[in-house]
Formats: C-alpha cells, structure tokens, sequence
C-alpha cells in the first residue's frame, strides 16, 4: 500500500482528531456517569501521569484545542499571545466546554489551507496549518489512551500506518523542540528505533543540542527500541508499553516526550 503524502495525510490526521476526539469525549462522559468499572468520576487518577485526575485530562485537552484554534485562525508564524489559553470550567460545564473545544477546532482545520501560515513551537516543524493537524492527532491519541488508563478500559487500537507517523513526529519534530535544554543539551549518543509492524526504522542522532534523524539503522547506535509503532507512541511519550530496549536505557531515555 503506497503511503499517504500530502494532502491526503492531512485529511487522515484531521479524520484521527474528529475520531479520537469524540472517542475522549464518549468515554469521558461515561467516566463521569459511573459507566465504567473505575468509580470517581473525574477524580478517578491517570495511573502513568500521577498529578492528574481526569479532569485534568480532559481540561488539558480543552484548553490545548482553543490554543491550537488561535494559532491557526491568527494566520501568522509570529507566537501567540501569553492569554490564547484558557482556563476550563467547573465539573458541571466541562464536558460541554470540551465538546464545543473540540468542534471548533476541527472546523478550523478544515477550513484552513494545509500551506497557510501557522506559528509551531518546533524548530523542526513546517510553519504551517498541517503542522497542527499532525500534532492535535497525536496530542488525543495518546491522551485518549491516558484517559482509558483512568476509565480502566482496554485501549481502542490505532491504525498501525498513523502510530508509525505518530512516532516519526516526535522523534523528528517533539525532540527537536527540547534540545536546548538539559538532557539533551550536552548529551552525546545514537538512538534506534524500530517499528517490528511496520518494518519503518529511525536513527536518531543527538549531539549537545543537535538532532538529525536518518531513516537507516548504521548497527552502531548507543541503544535500540523496538516494539510495534502503537506501543513505540506510547512509550516514547512516557508511557507503559511493550517495547523492548537493548543498549544504553540512558541513551534511549533521551527520545522521550515530556
């Protein structure tokens, strides 16, 4: 199967963000009726993020949407101001303030050219609309998998081609966005990484403050993780996953998402 480029990628990403979005937003309110078997509502904790609730969660992810909606909507690569954010409301109105969170950032990337101009937060990134479509997909990817952890559900799969593009974004565009500070600042090592259900592979490169990702393994590299592209995600933002690492664990720690 040929991969998605272009255009067509982005439509997959702003598809992924309407399907994980309203996933969040179902289990959510389920959490929030007693339908699932951990009780709490929206106390009930994120097991792997310790200082969140799920209401955090779900604040977080609202408060994220508008952000990215006043990025895009601004049109420009200039930052966006200090009060783009927005604090989410009390319990009883926060289901809402997501839905409608999530609504209208989809509708912005929809209506936004994919080449217009958009400030990232990334060196790396392209300074442009698509950027956030492939970010805001991840961004509930992977927080809709923090708040089954907290439902105590299984995780709903996720398309193995959009894990591997998951992957490849923050080890090319999220580690990137962190090398001025300290590990990865004076850090010195070669990290692989492999997706065993995809067959892609990653070389990561990170020399004080310098990342260069190469698409082949040289055999040299300081450490190598390897697991399926879903739990590689998962993992490589921090999460409990089935990925198995050979090498320096310090080396390999360095990839991970903060």
């Amino acid at each position: 199967m040929t991969p998605l480029a272009g255009e067509a990628l982005r439509q997959r990403w702003i598809e992924a963000v309407v399907e994980e979005g309203e996933r969040f937003g179902i289990l959510a309110q389920e959490l929030a009726s007693g339908l699932t078997e951990v009780s709490g509502g929206f106390d009930a904790p994120v097991p792997w993020v310790p200082a969140w609730r799920a209401r955090d969660l779900i604040g977080h992810l609202g408060t994220v949407h508008r952000w990215a909606t006043t990025i895009l909507r601004a049109g420009s690569t200039e930052p966006p101001p200090p009060d783009a954010t927005q604090a989410p409301p009390a319990d009883e109105n926060l289901l809402d303030w997501y839905g409608i969170g999530l609504v209208e950032l989809v509708a912005t990337l929809r209506t936004t050219p994919g080449d217009a101009p958009a400030w990232h937060m990334s060196p790396t990134a392209e300074k442009v609309a698509a950027s956030w479509a492939r970010r805001q997909a991840y961004e509930l990817a992977v927080h809709r998998m923090d708040l089954e952890g907290a439902a105590g559900v299984p995780h709903a799969p996720l398309d193995p081609a959009l894990a591997e593009d998951g992957v490849d974004e923050l080890v090319s565009i999220v580690v990137p966005r962190w090398a001025h500070t300290e590990p990865l600042a004076t850090a010195d090592a070669c990290v692989a990484v492999t997706a065993t259900d995809t067959g892609r592979t990653w070389s990561v490169d990170l020399v004080r403050g310098a990342v260069t990702v190469r698409a082949d393994l040289s055999g040299s590299e300081d450490a190598h993780a390897q697991g399926t592209a879903t739990q590689l995600l998962l993992h490589l933002w921090g999460r409990p996953a089935d990925v198995v690492v050979d090498g320096d664990p310090a080396a390999e720690a360095l990839l991970r998402g903060r």
